[in-house]
């Protein structure tokens, strides 16, 4: 199925009852941003906002060779379920100076240092209250945000920028805990957030777009009701048990979003495919008259011109649509992995790491990614056939690699094949080892490009 980008996801995510039915707008926000100079620590303060007057902190930065590091500590967090009660975590943002949104890192209750970092050299940083941490757009609920001393710090350039989040209402409106089995103030946070999860991927009809993946969250959930009420002490079981189910939800959620979107788009190509028809027996009705009308080689010649017309626009139809259904699996894979067009198909790259150092255990961010694009193929309404293609980069022995490229193409057929992609689907894996680098292998950054699973679209 095809992906809609991160603002469409962060609008869609109300529960629209109609496909076609008006979109709600993202929350605006307005931040400082700032200038950092190049290779020179800068410390600001993080200051709380009236949402969380008690909360402070420190952002120390640095900008150098391209990317900023960021070392930040709050103090002072209070219990997230006071700032709204579908809240159970904090979420650290950089507010690019082009209004852009990165979510920096999930920040824990206790203090201590939490390290980040951005390509952006003009930034500021907002905190907000969240329903679980692998939220995709900031609430519109921030508790603390960067400030800068006056005049302590004049040499430095700022401004402020707009940003856009998720809608006021996303997790206000039509959301509920109300059938869980505890009241939230004895619930651990990790197990509310699950819930939240749940109840969110819910309200986007995930349940009817992305059936397979929200039981999954389903039973995932209940299993977590299950560990928790028999071992609440058991603190580090039931944690696991919660984040899975998170991801779980939130894949769904993901999932739901673009299926939704791509049935209210199907529904307006729909109805503009019955206005087009209509127009079309509207000119068949005229030109039928006018035919019956003429008597001479006039009305040969205009039935002949007729019927070339409409093989033209038939022919010109078809190149259209089997265009943009192209375009659009394009655009989908490329929304969750680095993609490419070549002469042999769609080449979408498993790339960065993605497996466990020298094995092929999928790492969970590589068995989202997969999990997503399984999503997106199984919706897919034309014909494919995939291979999957290891690299390594030129570390270690030719056989090493060669063995290690080939494991790790057959773990990722494997996980895809588990998702619902069908094996004769999948007809050919194949490691090549070093033998096909994309990059020179002069630097780590270059061997990490190299370090990749190739899956081949045809």
């Amino acid at each position: 199925m095809w992906g809609i980008g991160r603002i469409g996801v962060a609008l869609l995510t109300l529960g629209i009852g109609h496909p076609l039915a008006p979109l709600p707008r993202p929350h605006s926000g307005m931040t400082l941003v700032v200038q950092f100079p190049e290779g020179k620590k800068t410390r600001l303060p993080i200051a709380g906002t009236p949402v969380g007057a008690v909360v402070k902190g420190t952002a120390e930065i640095e900008y150098r060779g391209g990317r900023s590091s960021i070392k930040l500590r709050l103090e002072n967090l209070p219990d997230p379920r006071r700032t709204g009660a579908f809240n159970t975590t904090y979420v650290a943002w950089v507010v690019r100076a082009d209004e852009g949104v990165e979510s920096l890192a999930e920040l824990p209750m206790k203090k201590q240092d939490v390290f980040g970092s951005t390509a952006a050299r003009t930034f500021g940083l907002i905190i907000t209250a969240e329903p679980y941490g692998a939220v995709r757009l900031p609430s519109p609920t921030v508790v603390a945000e960067l400030a800068i001393p006056q005049p302590s710090h004049t040499y430095l350039q700022s401004s402020t920028v707009k940003y856009e989040g998720v809608p006021e209402d996303l997790y206000q409106s039509g959301l509920s805990d109300a059938s869980a089995p505890t009241p939230d103030s004895l619930t651990p946070l990790s197990v509310l957030a699950a819930r939240r999860s749940v109840a969110i991927a819910r309200k986007v009809k995930a349940g009817e777009y992305a059936h397979h993946e929200f039981s999954s969250a389903l039973r995932s959930l209940d299993s977590l009701e299950q560990t928790w009420s028999k071992k609440p002490k058991d603190q580090k079981k039931y944690a696991e048990v919660a984040r899975e189910t998170v991801r779980r939800a939130d894949v769904a959620r993901e999932l739901a979003v673009t299926r939704a979107e791509e049935a209210r788009q199907q529904e307006q190509r729909q109805r503009a495919v019955e206005e087009q028809q209509r127009a079309e027996q509207e000119q068949q009705r005229q030109a039928a008259a006018q035919r019956a009308a003429l008597d001479s080689s006039a009305q040969s010649e205009a039935r002949a011109r007729a019927a070339a017309e409409r093989e033209a626009h038939l022919r010109s139809e078809a190149e259209r649509k089997a265009a943009e259904l192209q375009a659009r699996l394009y655009t989908s894979i490329s929304a969750i992995m680095e993609t490419r067009k070549e002469a042999r198909g769609l080449i979408a790259a498993l790339a960065g790491v993605n497996f466990e150092t020298s094995k092929a255990t999928l790492k969970p961010v590589a068995r989202e990614k997969l999990s997503k694009l399984s999503g997106v193929l199984l919706g897919f309404p034309g014909e494919y056939k995939l291979a999957i293609e290891g690299h390594t980069d030129s570390i270690g022995s030719d056989a090493y690699n060669q063995k290690l490229s080939q494991m790790r193409a057959e773990s990722v057929r494997g996980f895809l094949v588990e998702q619902g992609i069908p094996k004769e689907r999948i007809p050919v894996t194949e490691g090549f080892g070093r033998t096909r680098p994309i990059a020179p292998n002069d630097t780590r950054a270059h061997r990490e490009k190299n370090r990749r699973v190739d899956i081949v679209i045809e």
